[in-house]
């Protein structure tokens, strides 16, 4: 089975589709991950092809201003919506064309099967149908099918009287203005393919036969909506293992061994406003909690420049190393991370910057395995150290992260992804 991977996005929106494609190698297919740019080097060290789409708008998330939305994405003001509205205009109808572009001469080889991610979801099927292979959605939410236990938008899990009413009114709401005539034009000019009604709607194959879905989260973590048809899959997480032939450096050995388990601290590709201050916040609460910290800079979300011995800084550490030899995670609430966390048994403190990180910390707060929340933007080192004193002596938390660690610790989404794909192409 030869099968193309479309993600777009941070590293960790990507490093899951990663995982699903090398799954699938093992399992003796051939995957190709087609995704921004710049990841390339990342993706051959695990032996997938790579298909480059243009990274612009990945890179934006350097920009002040565009740091300074991102942090604040679920305010409505008027004037976060004019920013965010400028940024769109200045960068999206030069930025998407080249995307799409990209996306379908990663096709150019052909394929058994299509799979996509929520992002490029009105646009990829579309590359399928050209192809006359199946799609399939690969998601990490719940919100892409129509469900009365969770809403149509990414941002909460409340299971609302109105949630079928609205999955009716985004799914059938067709795009409209500049954005439809450019999917139009994408259709007819580059893929050769004539009109048709209900083109940009992924729910269905060109024949009007639903098209399968993958879920990529645990049942123990998020349950499945009773109303979701037979086509629609649960899986669990898809986990990507460390790097092949990636060791641990000495230095990290040493510090490890030195002392009683760190706890870990890390903001992955989130940036904040002010990394410089956020550094100081988190040497604080560590010397403030008594606790050994490792801290993994990531894209530089945290800087400290010099830091005391009993607080190691490095750039990347696979987390599915590292999280079982840890007291405690501090992170913004990435869904792999809190999936490693979870499968690693250890409390978590979440600092979210945008609303998706929101919506899962309070999730896994409800759930019994993290404190209540910490908002990135108002991150200080007495709302850290509050927080990190409870994730490491509350009983309660520490029991519901057991109960999950066991529940969860034989799932192998990637694998069970793989056997129904399998399913889908036979």
């Amino acid at each position: 089975m030869k099968a193309l991977i479309y993600s777009h996005g941070s590293r960790g929106d990507i490093q899951p589709y990663l995982a699903l494609a090398y799954a699938l190698n093992r399992a003796g297919h051939s995957a190709t991950l087609v995704g921004p740019r710049l990841y390339g080097p990342w993706v051959a060290e695990y032996g997938v092809d790579f298909a480059p789409v243009n990274d612009e708008g990945v890179r934006l998330h350097s920009r002040p201003d565009v740091r300074e939305i991102l942090v604040n994405n679920e305010r409505s003001t008027d004037e976060y919506q004019k920013a965010r509205d400028r940024i769109f205009q200045e960068i999206f109808p030069r930025l998407y064309p080249l995307m799409l572009k990209d996306m379908w001469d990663a096709a150019a080889g052909g394929a058994d099967l299509v799979i996509h991610s929520h992002s490029s979801r009105q646009a990829v099927h579309q590359i399928a149908e050209k192809l006359g292979v199946p799609h399939v959605l690969a998601s990490l939410y719940p919100h892409f099918v129509a469900s009365r236990r969770y809403p149509a938008d990414v941002g909460t899990f409340d299971e609302r009287p109105d949630n079928l009413e609205r999955h009716a009114q985004v799914n059938d709401r067709p795009i409209k203005g500049p954005l439809a005539e450019m999917f139009a034009g994408w259709r007819t000019d580059v893929l050769g393919l004539p009109p048709r009604e209900g083109s940009l709607d992924n729910r269905f194959r060109a024949d009007g036969t639903p098209a399968p879905v993958l879920m990529g989260f645990s049942p123990h973590v998020l349950e499945p909506a009773p109303d979701w048809p037979e086509w629609v899959h649960t899986t669990g997480f898809w986990m990507l293992p460390p790097t092949p032939g990636w060791r641990p450096p000495q230095r990290l050995l040493r510090f490890l061994e030195s002392g009683e388990k760190p706890v870990f601290i890390g903001f992955g590709s989130h940036l904040g406003i002010d990394p410089e201050q956020t550094g100081r916040a988190v040497v604080e609460a560590v010397r403030r909690t008594g606790v050994r910290a490792v801290v993994v800079t990531g894209w530089g979300g945290v800087v400290i420049p010099d830091p005391p011995e009993h607080l190691l800084v490095a750039e990347e550490i696979p987390y599915d190393w590292l999280f079982p030899q840890v007291r405690a995670v501090v992170h913004p609430g990435g869904t792999g991370t809190h999936n490693a966390a979870l499968k690693a048994g250890v409390p978590q403190v979440i600092c979210p910057f945008q609303k998706e990180g929101v919506m899962w910390a309070d999730h896994l707060h409800a759930l019994g395995v993290a404190p209540a929340p910490v908002r990135h933007r108002d991150l200080t080192a007495d709302s850290l150290t509050e927080a990190l004193h409870l994730a490491l002596t509350d009983p309660g938390i520490a029991r519901t992260v057991a109960r999950l660690a066991e529940r969860t610790a034989p799932e192998n989404g990637a694998e069970n992804a793989v056997r129904v794909l399998e399913k889908i192409v036979a």
